[in-house]
């Protein structure tokens, strides 16, 4: 199949700038010799991305942009490893090009295409095999490549307050690292919401990221990105104290109840949380469902979750269903609002889903060491939000 060349024009636009760097040419026909090795069964528009990131990555690590090493230092602070699902042995240097860097970034960028398909399962042979492909090129292009000055220590200072909002708006949604994760809602994010709307294959604010990127306190006064959550009003509080209370004397100190149907959850709510039983309160609206979680939190209150119960491993849950966990569990990490994220945190950390594996896969190791990561990578403010 005959390729169309990748022209710098495209090259350009996962930059922050307009007017050509001198070593864009290079980087741009890097992205060229790259493309031409695409052998990845994928959309058209999807292999000149793969080709056009990982050119990116490589000028990245020769130009000291930092994005590269701020994801893997705070993965490595997270997860105590440097990649998600890669075993990165002794011959990993940090700073040059390496094999399972290219993994990454190929499952990143195909994980995360906007065309219909599973999950993609980052052990694929295929993922490795085009890596394989790849490395030569840059690593002999790690030895000849120009810096891009442009880009060293970019975020070292914000600058102006144009240069700071260009900088972030960059960041946020168009680099190499962060443009898959934001593709399906980038049109849709208001300005003043960036700085709310975590991005990136680790779900980061936008501080978060700037604070591995920098250590300039001038960052600090950029309005608005060090943003506070805000406060409930003590009113608020104390109500759902109350409630806090009453549930976990009912359930000794356990902040979950599992509930099995409609007549179960409204019997909860009217004579152990003393709830109206009317249908202002007793959720009428939840009669179609088969069963029931609620969660409470001592300053939030209550959640509920639906239809979940089979998928939850925990000896207080009589509905657990390992076959159906085997099938269904992966959705937690994977569908947006199938699960509060206050209670998918919960699960997580306290290993509730010992049968959740990759569709198609069998192996649940691989989802316990990196449960945290996916559910980040797949859900962003639908798990880290508030």
């Amino acid at each position: 199949m005959k390729k169309n060349k990748i022209y710098l024009k495209e090259w350009i636009q996962i930059h922050p700038y307009v007017a050509v760097q001198a070593s864009d040419d290079y980087f741009a026909e890097l992205s060229n010799r790259l493309y031409e090795r695409v052998v990845l069964d994928v959309p058209d528009e999807y292999r000149r991305k793969m080709a056009l990131y990982a050119a990116a990555y490589l000028e990245d690590l020769v130009s000291g942009l930092g994005l590269w090493n701020s994801f893997i230092e705070e993965h490595t602070k997270l997860y105590g490893a440097r990649l998600p699902f890669y075993e990165v042995k002794g011959d990993y240097f940090v700073g040059e090009p390496n094999l399972f860097d290219l993994c990454f970034i190929i499952w990143n960028t195909w994980q995360k295409m906007l065309y219909p398909h599973d999950y993609i399962h980052p052990m694929m042979p295929e993922i490795q095999e085009q890596a394989e492909k790849w490395l030569p090129l840059l690593e002999e292009a790690y030895e000849e490549a120009p810096e891009n000055e442009m880009l060293t220590d970019f975020f070292k200072a914000p600058g102006s307050e144009v240069e700071a909002d260009r900088k972030l708006t960059w960041l946020f949604g168009h680099t190499y690292l962060t443009e898959p994760a934001m593709l399906p809602y980038i049109a849709r994010v208001e300005t003043s919401d960036r700085f709310i709307v975590p991005t990136g294959p680790l779900a980061l604010f936008l501080h978060e990221w700037i604070d591995l990127l920098s250590d300039n306190q001038e960052w600090k006064q950029v309005r608005g990105l060090y943003f506070k959550k805000p406060s409930l009003p003590a009113s608020v509080r104390e109500k759902n104290h109350e409630m806090y209370q009453k549930f976990t004397t009912y359930t000794q100190g356990n902040k979950l109840v599992y509930l099995e149907g409609y007549d179960e959850l409204k019997r909860f709510l009217v004579e152990v949380m003393k709830w109206q039983d009317d249908d202002n309160h007793t959720l009428p609206e939840m009669k179609q469902f088969r069963n029931f979680i609620l969660m409470i939190n001592e300053e939030k209150g209550i959640l509920l979750a639906k239809d979940i119960c089979e998928y939850i491993a925990d000896s207080a849950n009589p509905m657990y269903n390992q076959k159906e966990a085997h099938h269904h569990a992966f959705r937690l990490l994977t569908e947006a609002t199938l699960c509060p994220p206050d209670l998918l945190d919960y699960c997580i950390q306290q290993e509730k889903l010992p049968d959740a594996v990759i569709p198609g896969s069998e192996n649940k190791e691989l989802i316990r060491r990196n449960a945290d990561f996916i559910a980040r990578h797949s859900l962003l403010y639908y798990y880290r939000g508030d």
